[in-house]
């Protein structure tokens, strides 16, 4: 660690490890910057920095054992003639496509074994990623060799995901806190969930959410029924959504979150806070998207 005219503080940590077949207490020095020492006391509390750190490595290193998949096959009709040559979400805003957003909000959550599902044109996904250097990501690619729709990408991917995943539409831009997503969703499995979909509220609505206790309790694609959230395209599955889908079933909106809010399965994750988030599906939120870029809004 570079230091340069600040004091350091030095701080113990006694943590339990498991060595081979046996446990033992390890002692850990940490050095910590004095500005960055007195950030850390604002954030944990005076008492509570050993257990904060200790939560927050725990936290890191669980995220490193969850893949994620972005769903990027689809042919972007909607931005035709822009699309004709390039997938919708290699269109650039700002300095970088689309895509390159989504990847970037994983690695900041120490999300990095990462597969991109691609279909059209997939061959211009595959030179971004050999262009482009993410430090610390494992990149790979899943072709769908016809569309296959969301479910069906996720099916196709299947044999990747073994314990909990993340799955995300590559058309959107946002600053979701992906930790506390994933925080959230250990209490749905506890429940008995197997699904958690992050929501907002929005007049676009297909959600119907119980916040008493996070559950959707309804799920209509395209909802005309005064819905008050919708489906803002950040997912936690585990493996037992796969039961679920087979090679008739292609939509997760259509088929498959409509039967797991029936089944008392889906969650709801609504964050405290207010966050960024288009979905950029159109002309008018590709432009959308221009204006907040140019008005700094997405310096996350």
């Amino acid at each position: 660690m570079n230091v340069v005219n600040e004091q350091v503080i030095i701080f113990h940590i006694n943590g339990l490890a498991q060595m081979s077949k046996h446990k033992d207490i390890h002692k850990y020095t940490i050095e910590f910057t004095e500005n960055f020492w007195i950030n850390l006391l604002e954030v944990a509390g005076h008492g509570n920095v050993k257990q904060f750190i200790i939560q927050a490595l725990k936290v890191a290193l669980e995220a490193r054992t969850i893949k994620s998949l972005i769903l990027c096959g689809g042919k972007g009709t909607s931005f035709r003639p822009l699309s004709v040559a390039t997938p919708a979400v290699m269109l650039p805003i700002g300095y970088q496509p689309i895509l390159e957003y989504s990847i970037d909000l994983l690695r900041k959550h120490a999300l990095t074994e990462i597969f991109l599902s691609v279909g059209y044109r997939k061959e211009h996904i595959q030179y971004l990623i050999t262009e482009k250097d993410f430090p610390g990501v494992n990149l790979g690619f899943i072709s769908e060799e016809e569309p296959l729709d969301t479910a069906g990408a996720v099916l196709n991917a299947k044999k990747q995901f073994k314990s909990t995943f993340l799955v995300m539409n590559g058309d959107l831009i946002t600053n979701l806190d992906l930790s506390k997503l994933l925080e959230f969703h250990r209490t749905v499995v506890k429940e008995g969930g197997i699904a958690t979909m992050f929501v907002l509220e929005h007049d676009d609505s297909q959600v119907e959410l119980n916040k008493e206790v996070n559950q959707i309790t309804s799920f209509v694609n395209n909802s005309k029924k005064g819905f008050n959230y919708v489906n803002a395209g950040v997912y936690i599955f585990e493996p037992e959504i796969f039961p679920y889908i087979d090679k008739q079933v292609s939509s997760l909106e259509n088929d498959i979150f409509p039967v797991l809010s029936e089944e008392g399965l889906l969650y709801g994750y609504l964050p405290e806070t207010q966050v960024y988030w288009n979905h950029i599906n159109s002309p008018k939120k590709y432009k959308e998207g221009w204006a907040d870029f140019l008005s700094g809004k997405l310096d996350f």
